[in-house]
């Protein structure tokens, strides 16, 4: 391929199977003598002998790398800053038949997914963790192998090689390169870096012949050699130019270098202005030259406005100078002694030329018969170049190129001219055009080159009519049969490459083609391109385009080489060329490689076969479509993505002066595939150092560094490309984890080699050990593992961190054994939190630093979809196991070195110690908050800058001093904690976007280890780093514990400053630690004004979460602080409602009024909606106030049975005493025949009673259960003797009316209740009404003549009577809505609500343990259908002994006497009115008549 003379011959050792000894006698290539490949005879042999002694004289490069690797080194040090005393070595190619055998580009990439070179020898249980080159890990306990090592690859070059071989070497591809020759020297630096490029024209070029250059501007030309090996002295040669005043045309002069004779080390140089005015200077080093000495003349141009515009050297001291309109001057610089004498004169028309040709020239034709301008004024040269020789002694053909016609000269030395033809180029490219392309296109000719074979190549640009598009470049290939013959247009070949600029015809925009040695090779040079070509008649097509930085534009190129051409064709083509911010480059081709991989093949590989197809009839030629703008057909698009990416990664990073532009482009819409794939190969290949790019270092942790900037230099080319949105993020997250893993291998070997470097005891050489077992586990058997891991198998890393801690515990547990042995197992486990620290550590570093450029921060949902290699959850388990074993380790060291750090943890139980519902907890309320210690940590933690955090220690080293491991190992508490946490967010983020199941349990398992990890750094002194952990990771209820457990002095200063970062949500952390610590006055007396409003949607949130809470209760206790009396009232009514305590009930109930109040005075316009809720609330008072009333009756009924003989205890719930004042009550209020026919219900009653007893609320049905179920409540004076007399009229006032009692208060509540239960507990009321008389009885009394008034008198006795005089006439409720008739009353059709809905699953689910009550189970259900169904027996007989008509009676005497007794109350109120409006009336008249009578 490609290198620099500076290579040496290398020998490489190879990886071997066994740890036996490798052989050094390698056999190397044998050495070869470098010299160049220009310059390989000097010029006294003649031309044709250079062209033999060429190929043998040509340097020998290349080496063999390994099996087949090969070598791309470069030329030792870059020297771009050097100055001409000080040239570069200039990059010369040898032939490619001289080259040690290299592995193809193709070869390299059919592979790229085979990350290393382990093979499967059976399948394992363990599957690859984290996508590392090795498929599984085989536990070295059970002595399991999994791989086998198979067909390993050598390392490249040897270890004495350096990367920075390649500094000569700006880009290589797999059939071309770039190499940076010399610098500018600082004269030609300071010089370009005074003008303006694009005010001042500049001229720039360099000599075919030797290592001599030039830059011109219109007044001065520098000539310097950029070879220090051709010039014996090295300068920079400053020349005046010709006419440098010329205010007409101020444009660069024509220059061209002359070569001198033998003298390798010296030149000519040939300067001519635009007006016509020569210079020659045949030495500007050595003899008799000079820049002051040289030979002037004037071309003595025919028109006044033409000007000179091209030069061209036809055989040596023969020169052709062009102008515009088409004048060539043949200009001599020797006379025929060959004696130095510059002549010059314009060319005539041949006396053998044909007549028909005269005709149709103009200002082509110079001489003294056609001096006369152009005959078209649009037409104007483009080019000139120089074809083969003829059969005339020293002569050679001469193409002369303008923009719509070409013509063919022959000049010679000792001959005259001879012009043979012109035609019309351009009409007959055009044809070819549209015959070729199927359209009609704008052709427009740029450059002319000729090959060896005397084919002539035009450089065109396409511009298609119809379509639009921008301009294509096309090479057309010209034959002619005969030397004088017009030629006929054999091929066009479309370009790829589609400038960027707009081209044109002459000036520093206008293409050139240039052909090396007459082809194949060729290239299309543009102001900022370099295309390198080979088109279809060489047998294999290739086109690559090299593009530069706008500020290295390229100035100047080689000139064309005089004829004469080689004989043979060469291996190489190359092209040198000046780059404006850089100096001299070198653009080469292997034209060797391009045709053998062709011949190897057995296959046409060119771009497009068809194109390929050489005619001589035009006619003939395949139509293959619009090949405007179009590229050809790419094989394969990951390969061109992938070589471009390479050539960026290791050309362009690293090397700042490369002058290149590096850019890739792709069309896809979305992602693309092909590009991911080619940067995850070469990433890959980087990775496990398989790139044929990178050579081996025998500085190892240099070589793991170089690789890292590389790995990271390919997401950096795809970012500066603006291509980051063609990645998908599961393709940049693995590119970053090739860095990150790259990353930990670096400083891993750091660690190794500070381990190597403090020389300690066999616990420092872990890594080592472990990375050897790891790779005999793998069936790698090495002499040095260590370093064969880190330059093959650094994907593993992730493993190896695993396997170290399956097999560390085994380790540690057989070095407990001795006293020594437990010593070096603390080290081991202290080493191996150094490895995982360091490891990790950097990964992440790496992570967080680079995460804008891989696009893969922020908290979308898509960040978490790819699993990291870090994410694993082995990796999880082994900090969390890393942390364990590290607390105790702390422990077991403080407990025999450090009793103040041993105390201190003893004395401290972390979270999932113990059972945290069973800790203590204590108050201590100060000022405006509350300090609560945590009930096992210690109240005073030692800070990190005390005396005794310092320990003291006699020495820093670990290995000598306990106290210094322990201080060591207690700070890798922190990094671990810090790491642990960070791969437990990543992992449920993970799982959380790709909706796994097992996110759950990962965040519950999170939420329990970090306050642990957290709080443990307390006890070690290291509360500081709890606080930065707890802040970072947003674990805001550690924060408070450990404000309130390490800062209580100071936790109002710190609940403002985290109050200020982390606002509502450490405020809601705040309030649930004070909620359960039950600190109500820290909670509400909070002083900062900001809390208030936060402190009342906490409140409303826990109420509606937990309407029966404290919070709930005491909320509105911050409601009144923020004069919120609305709020506090339906807080208030709300809790009241929802109390289970009457007393409760009875004060919220009333405070709610009170608030409802103020919020009437504080605002007026709450209107109806004021008198609703006091209505409601007056309800909710009355339900209370019954609930009241019963139990103080309860309790006077058992009093009274007791005859006072014992204070009845209240509220005591466990009292035994109280338990039988219960039960006497239940009893005393129903009959035997009750507890007998019903006693389901009777137990239900008797809860109901208990309930009533201890205070409790009671619901709606239950209050009306309690009321109407019992059938013996008496109301005597005995029983209520010992009640007040207010107290006595309330209770006889509860048994009398207490039917009527039950429905009113179910009118009330029915707004609250569903239909179903409202129905239930109505039909409930009045079924028991019914039953509560002995219809029976009553038929028999009135069975005879009974007058009626005795059977009013006897319906008047009814309970029924009663029940319905106090719902008609006291409590007026509406009929009928709450009255039913006897028949509309039977439970039989509410049994599945009654026993099912209702009292089964409530009482079933009340099992009060130990209590002794005997709650209702499912077995009691079909007791309750069975007591319902009594209930509705007895209601049927008692309809049959006249129920319907009584009910009917009874309620008619009712109604008429409510009826009456309204009416009379108004007329009563009616007379009362007439009364006083008589009064009134007599009054005034009384008054009139005194008045007239003191009037007379």
């Amino acid at each position: 391929m490609f290198t620099s003379p500076s290579v040496r011959v290398r020998r490489r050792p190879t990886a071997q199977q066994s740890r036996a000894e490798v052989s050094s006698s390698d056999s190397a290539a044998p050495k070869q003598t470098l010299k160049r490949s220009i310059n390989a005879s000097t010029m006294q042999n003649g031309s044709l002998q250079k062209a033999a002694a060429l190929p043998a004289n040509s340097a020998a490069f290349g080496q063999q790398r390994g099996h087949d690797d090969t070598d791309y080194s470069a030329a030792q040090s870059s020297s771009h800053k050097k100055q001409a005393v000080e040239p570069k070595r200039p990059v010369w190619l040898a032939p490619f038949a001289q080259r040690v055998q290299e592995p193809r580009v193709a070869d390299v990439i059919s592979e790229p997914e085979k990350p290393s070179t382990l093979q499967h020898k059976k399948v394992s249980e363990d599957e690859p963790i984290f996508g590392a080159s090795i498929a599984s890990i085989a536990s070295a306990a059970s002595g399991r192998t999994g791989l086998v090592a198979e067909d390993v690859k050598p390392a490249r070059g040897t270890e004495a090689d350096t990367l920075q071989t390649t500094d000569h070497i700006l880009l290589r591809g797999d059939k071309h390169a770039v190499f940076d020759v010399a610098a500018f020297p600082e004269a030609v630096r300071r010089q370009l870096g005074s003008i303006d490029p694009e005010s001042v024209p500049i001229s720039a070029g360099l000599s075919s012949e030797s290592s001599f250059a030039f830059v011109a501007t219109p007044t001065t030309c520098l000539v310097w050699s950029y070879d220090s090996a051709s010039s014996v002295m090295g300068g920079v040669y400053r020349l005046a130019m010709p006419d440098p005043d010329d205010a007409t045309d101020f444009a660069a002069p024509l220059v061209a270098l002359v070569s001198v004779g033998e003298v390798q080390s010296d030149v000519g140089v040939l300067a001519c202005s635009a007006t016509g005015q020569l210079r020659f200077w045949d030495r500007v080093a050595f003899g008799l030259g000079g820049t002051d000495r040289f030979h002037s003349r004037d071309l003595d141009l025919p028109d006044a406005s033409d000007r000179c515009v091209q030069i061209s050297e036809a055989f040596a001291g023969l020169f052709v100078v062009a102008t515009i309109k088409g004048y060539l001057f043949q200009v001599s610089l020797q006379d025929v002694q060959g004696n130095v004498e510059l002549t010059a004169r314009c060319l005539s028309r041949s006396a053998g030329a044909r007549t028909g040709m005269l005709s149709r020239m103009s200002s082509l034709l110079g001489g003294s018969q056609f001096v006369a301008a152009a005959a078209d004024a649009s037409d104007a040269l483009v080019s000139i170049a120089g074809g083969g020789r003829t059969e005339i002694r020293h002569s050679r053909e001469l193409y002369v190129l303008t923009r719509q016609r070409l013509a063919k000269w022959v000049v010679s030395r000792a001959h005259p001219e001879r012009f043979l033809f012109s035609m019309d180029i351009v009409t007959a490219l055009t044809q070819a055009a549209a015959q070729r392309l199927g359209m009609d296109v704008d052709v427009g000719v740029y450059d002319i080159a000729t090959t060896r074979s005397g084919d002539v190549y035009v450089l065109t640009g396409l511009q298609g009519l119809q379509s639009g598009r921008r301009e294509q470049l096309a090479v057309c290939i010209l034959r002619s049969s005969r030397v004088s013959t017009e030629p006929d247009v054999l091929g066009m070949w479309p370009l790829r490459y589609a400038p960027d600029t707009e081209l044109s015809q002459c000036g520093p925009n206008c293409p050139r083609l240039v052909l090396p040695e007459g082809g194949p090779g060729m290239f299309v040079v543009l102001r900022t391109a370099v295309i390198a070509l080979m088109v279809p008649t060489a047998g294999a097509s290739f086109e690559e385009a090299i593009s530069f930085r706008a500020e290295d534009s390229i100035l100047g190129i080689s000139t064309a080489p005089r004829f004469p051409y080689v004989q043979h064709e060469s291996s190489e083509s190359s092209l040198v060329l000046t780059c404006a911010g850089t100096g001299v480059l070198q653009v080469c081709i292997e034209v060797g490689k391009i045709v053998s991989a062709v011949a190897s093949a057995g296959v046409d590989t060119r771009a497009d076969a068809d194109d390929s197809e050489i005619r001589t009839n035009t006619a003939a030629w395949p139509s293959l479509g619009t090949r405007i703008g179009k590229a050809p057909r790419p094989s394969s698009p990951e390969r061109e993505y992938q070589t471009q990416i390479e050539q960026a990664v290791f050309f362009r990073f690293g090397n700042d002066h490369n002058p290149l532009l590096f850019t890739i482009k792709s069309r896809a819409t979305g992602v693309d595939p092909a590009l991911e794939t080619a940067a995850l190969r070469v990433s890959q290949s980087i990775l496990d150092n398989t790139s044929h790019f990178i050579v081996d270092r025998l500085d190892l942790g240099s070589h793991l560094n170089e690789r890292l900037r590389r790995t990271r230099a390919v997401m950096q080319f795809i970012a500066d490309s603006g291509l980051v949105s063609k990645i998908s993020r599961e393709t940049r997250v693995q590119l970053c984890a090739h860095a990150e893993k790259l990353a930990a291998a670096v400083a891993l070997w750091t660690y190794q080699n500070d381990v190597w470097a403090a020389k300690r005891g066999a616990a420092a050489q872990l890594l080592d050990n472990l990375v050897a077992s790891f790779l005999e586990s793998a069936g790698l058997q090495t002499r040095d593992s260590l370093r064969m891991f880190f330059r093959q198998h650094v994907a593993a890393i992730g493993d190896v961190l695993v396997f170290m801690q399956r097999n560390l515990a085994p380790l540690c547990r057989a070095l407990d054994d001795s006293e020594s042995g437990r010593r070096d197992s603390q080290l081991v486990s202290y080493e191996a939190n150094r490895v995982v620290v360091g490891a990790l550590q950097a990964a992440f570093v790496f992570r967080f630093q680079n995460a804008t450029l891989y696009d893969i921060d922020g908290s979308s949902e898509s960040n978490g979809a790819f699993e990291r290699w870090t994410e694993h959850p082995a990796i999880s388990d082994l900090l969390v196991q890393r942390l364990e074993g590290s607390y105790r380790l702390c422990r077991e060291i403080s407990g025999q070195h450090c009793a103040s750090v041993y105390e201190r943890i003893i004395a401290t139980t972390l979270p999932s110690d113990e059972d945290p519902s069973d800790a203590s907890r204590s108050l201590d309320i100060f000022d405006d908050g509350v300090s609560i210690s945590h009930p096992s940590l210690p109240d005073a933690a030692e800070p990190d800058s005390s005396e005794e955090a310092r320990m003291r220690l006699i020495s820093d080293d670990p290995y000598v001093s306990s106290l210094a491991l322990l201080r060591e190992t207690i700070d890798q508490v922190g990094p671990l904690a810090n790491l642990c946490f960070r791969v437990f967010v990543d992992r449920i983020t993970h799982l959380q976007a790709t909706g796994s199941s097992e996110a759950h349990a990962l965040v519950r398992r999170y939420d329990a280890a970090r306050p642990r990890y957290l709080l443990c750094l307390v006890p070690l002194a290291r509360a500081s780093v709890a606080f930065r952990l707890a802040e970072e990771y947003h674990d805001l209820a550690s924060l408070v514990t450990l404000v309130f457990t390490t800062e209580r002095s100071n936790a109002a200063i710190y609940l403002r400053k985290y109050v200020e970062r982390f606002g509502r949500d450490f405020a809601d952390t705040l309030f649930a630690y004070y909620e359960k610590r039950q600190a109500w006055a820290s909670l509400l007396n909070a002083q900062d004004s900001s809390f208030d409003a936060w402190l009342k949607e906490y409140v409303e949130k826990r109420a509606e979460y937990d309407p029966h809470g404290p919070v709930a209760q005491i909320g509105w206790i911050h409601d009144v602080k923020m004069n919120d009396f609305n709020a506090a009232a339906t807080r208030l009514a709300r809790a009241g409602r929802d109390s289970v305590e009457v007393d409760q009930a009875r004060t919220m109930l009333s405070l709610s009024k009170l608030a409802f109040v103020a919020a009437e005075c504080q605002d007026g316009n709450l209107g109806e909606a004021i008198d609703e809720v006091h209505a409601r609330l007056e309800d909710a008072l009355e339900m209370c106030e019954v609930q009241e009333n019963l139990s103080q009756y309860l309790t006077a009924v058992v009093r009274s049975n007791r005859n006072h003989a014992a204070e009845i205890s209240w509220r005591r719930r466990d009292d035994v005493s109280d338990k039988k004042a219960v039960l006497d009550a239940a009893m005393l209020t129903t009959t035997p025949e009750i507890r007998h026919e019903r006693p389901a219900l009777y137990v239900v009653y008797n809860e109901l009673v208990r309930c009533i007893w201890n205070g409790r609320m009671l619901s709606v049905e239950d209050l009306v259960d309690a009321l109407t179920f019992p059938d013996d409540m008496p109301a005597t004076d005995s029983v209520l003797a010992s009640c007040s007399a207010d107290d006595a009229e309330q209770c006889n006032a509860l048994i009398r009316e207490r039917y009527s009692l039950a429905i009113d208060i179910l009118s009330r509540a029915s707004i609250s209740l569903s239909e179903q239960t409202r129905e239930a507990a109505l039909k409930t009321i009045w079924r028991r009404v019914f039953l509560n008389d002995d219809w029976s009885a009553i038929r028999k009394r009135l069975g005879g003549n009974v007058p009626d008034s005795e059977l009013r008198a006897e319906l008047a006795r009814t309970h029924l009577y009663a029940v319905l005089e106090s719902c008609l006439a006291t409590r007026e409720l509406t009929h009928p809505d709450w009255y039913l008739l006897p028949a509309d009353v039977f439970a039989a059709a509410d049994l599945d609500y009654l026993v099912s809905a209702r009292l089964a699953p409530r009482f079933a689910s009340e099992s009060d343990v130990g209590s002794g009550w005997q709650p209702l189970t499912s077995t009691t259900a079909p007791a309750l259908n069975k007591d319902y169904g009594e209930e509705d027996t007895r209601l049927r007989a008692a309809i049959k002994c006249g129920l319907d008509s009584y009910y009917a009676e009874i309620l008619r005497t009712v109604s008429d006497q409510v009826n009456r007794c309204r009416q009379s109350a108004d007329g009563d109120a009616s007379d009362m009115d007439a009364a006083s409006s008589s009064a009134s009336t007599e009054a005034l008249d009384v008054e009139d008549e005194d008045v007239r009578m003191e009037s007379d």
